[in-house]
């Protein structure tokens, strides 16, 4: 799979089905980005990211059921509601909201950050969140991002864990949530404590709703791509964690 296909990949496979993640660009959908970005030659001397090694999948039965709940729960009740959502508010303001929540995430971003031991990202998250909560109205806005060029890491505990040493298990679907493994459902209890989206009701639903309708037609594509989608996801799922263990990205 190319680098650009896994990316586009990874960003739905490594958020689940029904996860949460950045808004997309204003005014594109994948579709239009691929049509209107110009052609770039391969660089001859940029090395190519390694494949991850296999992660063990020792429970691919319960995994693959979960995933085929998840893959209808999406078509028959997340994109009828992601696309009525859509029809109603544009997509300025759902951009905001996915801003709104991810400024809201800062401190599980912050502490992962910090006991990573990176002072820079640490000092970053602490920025970003100052501005945008004050300048950016609470965060629905992004000036920390556009004026000061201080971009979002996407740190979490399980890529901690990762960067402590710490394996990534066996592989996990999980209802709901989708793509994990062991050391990522390990710190879900973690990335949820310091996030205070998870304790305003309905936040979750409004997330994965808001998401959802800024990345409609991804699943599908992804789909659409895929021999046996449920090995895909696993193997996008995986290259990804690895990556973002490497690299702290």
């Amino acid at each position: 799979m190319k680098a650009t296909q896994t990316a586009a990949f990874v960003a739905w496979a490594a958020a689940g089905l029904l996860g949460v993640g950045g808004p997309a660009r204003a005014g594109q959908t994948p579709t239009a980005r691929a049509e209107t970005a110009p052609a770039q030659e391969k660089d001859p001397f940029e090395r190519e990211e390694e494949p991850a090694p296999p992660l063990a999948d020792p429970l691919q039965g319960v995994n693959r059921a979960f995933f085929h709940f998840n893959d209808k729960l999406y078509f028959w009740v997340l994109k009828p509601v992601a696309r009525g959502y859509k029809s109603v508010l544009p997509q300025g303001a759902r951009v905001g909201v996915g801003n709104f929540f991810s400024n809201l995430g800062m401190p599980m971003r912050m502490f992962s950050c910090l006991l990573q031991g990176d002072l820079k990202c640490t000092g970053t998250e602490l920025a970003r969140f100052g501005v945008n909560t004050t300048v950016g109205v609470l965060g629905f806005g992004d000036p920390a991002k556009s004026w000061l060029k201080l971009r979002k890491r996407h740190a979490d505990f399980g890529q901690t864990f990762g960067v402590w040493g710490m394996g990534p298990g066996w592989y996990l679907n999980w209802p709901l949530l989708g793509p994990s493994c062991g050391r990522d459902t390990l710190a879900l209890p973690l990335n949820a404590a310091l996030d205070p989206a998870t304790f305003l009701p309905g936040a979750g639903l409004i997330q994965k709703v808001n998401y959802t309708s800024l990345h409609l037609g991804e699943y599908e594509e992804l789909l659409r791509a895929a021999l046996d989608p449920y090995v895909a996801i696993r193997d996008a799922y995986n290259q990804h964690r690895r990556h973002s263990v490497q690299t702290r990205e």
